[in-house]
């Protein structure tokens, strides 16, 4: 069942992962990466809990810095990106710790580079989680895309506004 997800609040994340990612790489510190990659699992197995998520929900959003953008959208594509980000966290640390500097920094650039491509609107997180869904897995994989439109790991472009369904074309009085 689809529900209503601030992307907003997804978007904050991004922003947070790209900061840290850049910050361990400019320091030199895979201590940055092991707390993102405890991040991910956190947000991934129980969003609410997530600092981001807390960051936003608590400081963010309150202050006015950030404004929502709540669209129609299933969250278990977002959980299934999570989890993916700390798989890669976890191997760009475990090569760092292994000895393998330039393949631990290739795989955070790596991070970096799909972080920013989700920022501006394609998921690779999503666009996998959609195609195991297409694959018949059941369970959590079960939950179809929101926006047949849209191509797989599309952010979805049905928003909804004052109760009704809208297109971000038809958006014209701004965000929720």
């Amino acid at each position: 069942m689809s529900m209503q997800i601030d992307h907003a609040e997804i978007k904050l994340g991004q922003i947070f992962t790209m900061l840290i990612s850049l910050a361990a790489f400019m320091f030199r510190e895979p201590a940055y990466l092991i707390v993102l990659g405890g991040i991910f699992l956190v947000t991934g197995l129980y969003r609410p809990l997530s600092p981001f998520v807390l960051v936003y929900r608590h400081i963010a959003k309150p202050l006015g810095l950030i404004r929502s953008d709540y669209r129609l959208d299933n969250i278990q594509p977002h959980a299934f990106g999570q989890i993916i980000g700390a798989v890669t966290v976890t191997l760009a640390v475990t090569l760092l710790y292994m000895g393998y500097g330039m393949a631990g920094w290739t795989v955070v650039w790596i991070l970096f580079g799909l972080t920013l491509i989700s920022y501006l609107g394609w998921c690779i997180g999503c666009f996998l989680y959609y195609q195991l869904y297409r694959l018949g897995l059941q369970g959590f994989f079960s939950h179809a895309p929101t926006d047949s439109s849209n191509q797989a790991g599309q952010k979805p472009k049905n928003r909804r506004l004052n109760g009704h369904a809208t297109t971000q074309a038809d958006d014209t009085n701004g965000r929720p």
